[in-house]
Order: C-alpha cells, then sequence, then structure tokens
C-alpha cells in the first residue's frame, strides 16, 4: 500500500493542473483535494491496476479524476440534501455552488482525455464514465422524487448511486492495466459491492453518528427506517403511522429508540458484511497479490472496530 500512496503526489499535481490559472476561486474550492490527507477513494483504480498486474502509476489520470468526480459529487450531494457540516452553498450562494460543481465535472473529463492512454482504452473508460454519470444522476433522481419506499426501490436507489460508482473507480483502474475482460468485471464486482457496503454503513452512521443532521430529523427514508417498517415487531404500527402521517423529522427521537429496540444495527452491520464477502470473493482471480491485498485492506479496514459499531445505547446496557 505504501508504494500506491508514494504516486499520492502525482495525483494531485495532476488535479491541481487541470485547474484554470484564471480561476483562483475554484483553487480554493478543490483546496481539501489538494492538501492534507488524500480521499481514500483515490486508491481504488490504483489498487485495481495492480491488482491485475498492471503498473499502477499508468492508473495516476484515473485517480486525479475520480477526485474531480467525487468533489463535484460532493457539491451536488450538499447541494440537495443539505445536511453536512462546512458546506460550500452557504459560503458561495446556491447558485455558484452549482457553476463549481459543473465546472469540477468538466474537469474531471479533461483530465481523462489528457490521460496517456491507447485510444481504445480511452473511449472505455470515458463510456464508463459518462453511464457512470447518468446512472447516478437516475438514482438521484429516485431519491429526490420520494419513489424510495421499499427494501427494493432502496437496493436499486443505491445500486445506481454510490454502488455503481464504486465500480467505475475500481473498472477504470483495472481497464489501465489489462485488456482482460473477466479481470475488468472481477474490479467492478468489488467495487460495486464495496459501495453497497458503504452506503449501509453511511445510513447507520448518519442514525446514529450523524455527521450533521441525522436523516430522521431530515424525514430521510433509509435502510435503518425501512428495517424497522418490513420487520415484525411490536412497535411497527406506531411506525408506519409515524411514516405514513409524514412525521418522520417530529418523532425522530422515537423513531431511533425502536430501531434500538429491534437492534437495526446488527442487521445492517451483517448486510455490510454479507456485501464484504462477495467483494473479496469478486477478486479471487486478480493476479497480483499486493494489489488485490490493498483492496481486501480498503473494505475490511472500513468496518474498523465491529463490537464499538454494534454497541448498545448506555439505556439499554445492562
Amino acid at each position: 500500500m505504501d508504494s500506491l500512496k508514494e504516486l499520492y503526489p502525482e495525483v494531485r499535481e495532476v488535479l491541481k493542473n487541470s485547474i484554470p490559472n484564471y480561476w483562483s476561486e475554484l483553487r480554493y474550492v478543490l483546496k481539501g483535494f489538494l492538501e492534507g490527507a488524500m480521499s481514500p477513494e483515490a486508491m481504488l483504480p490504483l489498487a485495481s491496476c495492480q491488482a491485475v498486474n498492471g503498473n499502477p502509476k499508468n492508473a495516476i489520470h484515473i485517480s486525479a479524476a475520480l477526485l474531480a468526480f467525487g468533489a463535484c459529487l460532493r457539491i451536488l450531494d450538499d447541494l440537495e440534501d443539505r445536511d453536512r457540516a462546512d458546506k460550500l452553498w452557504e459560503k458561495v450562494g446556491t447558485a455558484r455552488a452549482w457553476n463549481f460543481a459543473c465546472a469540477v465535472n468538466i474537469i474531471c473529463f479533461e483530465i481523462l482525455s489528457k490521460a496517456p492512454l491507447q485510444l481504445e482504452v480511452f473511449k472505455s473508460i470515458n463510456q464508463c464514465y459518462l453511464d457512470t454519470c447518468l446512472r447516478i444522476a437516475a438514482g438521484q433522481d429516485k431519491d429526490l422524487a420520494g419513489v424510495t419506499q421499499t427494501i427494493d426501490d432502496y437496493w436499486l436507489s443505491i445500486q445506481m448511486k454510490t454502488a455503481s460508482a464504486s465500480a467505475m473507480a475500481c473498472a477504470t483502474g483495472a481497464m489501465v492495466g489489462t485488456d482482460n475482460s473477466e479481470l475488468i468485471q472481477a474490479c467492478g464486482v468489488f467495487g460495486h459491492h464495496l459501495g453497497l457496503a458503504i452506503q449501509i454503513l453511511n445510513d447507520m452512521e448518519s442514525i446514529w453518528q450523524p455527521d450533521g443532521i441525522t436523516d430522521l430529523k431530515q424525514g430521510k427514508i433509509t435502510l435503518p427506517l425501512l428495517y424497522g417498517l418490513q420487520s415484525n415487531h411490536p412497535e411497527r404500527e406506531e411506525l408506519m403511522s409515524i411514516v405514513s402521517d409524514n412525521e418522520i423529522a417530529t418523532h425522530a427521537e422515537r423513531i431511533q429508540e425502536i430501531l434500538d429496540h429491534i437492534d437495526t444495527k446488527r442487521f445492517l452491520i451483517w448486510a455490510a458484511l454479507k456485501e464484504r464477502e462477495q467483494a473479496l470473493e469478486a477478486i479471487k482471480i486478480c493476479p497480483n497479490a499486493e494489489g488485490r491485498e490493498v483492496l481486501e485492506s480498503y473494505i475490511t479496514g472500513m468496518f474498523g472496530d465491529i463490537d464499538l459499531l454494534l454497541e448498545k445505547p448506555e439505556d439499554d446496557k445492562t
């Protein structure tokens, strides 16, 4: 992993050099991606390229493009959800934030266009990015339209959003390292299940360890609440009544109480671990042990201390 981290300065340099000299404000918007700790997802294309026996140095532009893509999604997510602290739109206004998001997305594709790749490889990677952009937009539209009412609806939505982005990150990295479609698909499948695991854990944290306003306080219907609605338990009718009356935000604390009673966190951890299991299975065919181990460490490390994640609230402890 250390050998891949040594490529981070070059990844940052590619992103930095893609920002127009005449737009200092845009450079400020991307400051967090150019300084301090590197976004962890930058590792995915590099490690995937290495896992298929490619030279990860050749995936530097793919990693830089992913950083720009991630920055765009973060700005858009903050604009649409407005649930996180330190939001760009609060500093510069909604209109400018939308403008910055569009510009950063253009930078993503500019970086790809300048990558030192064979034409056919570039076309495949570029098409993968385009397809993913549309899938993410369609998934986000489902959320904004409020059509996610069942676990099946939810699963389709996060497959289109988080899972497709992670799958793209891993598959495009692999495309740089090999033309073996089976290996490229394996990395994409790894990324798909990685994305699902990330979203499940994010949904859990957004209720029990939020960075800002909880999903329940915003009236959002995410996997924890859907689990409570579709499981058989004594408080299900009360929960269904709250949701049907559109009173989620008003009764956020009571809903969390109910979710604690039915051990929702344990279900979420179990579901995320199942995704991890499928992700690890997918990359067993990747020939390079070092690259494979980096991907394995990535998805295993994000679980941290599972016992701590499963810890019950103080009131429930005996």
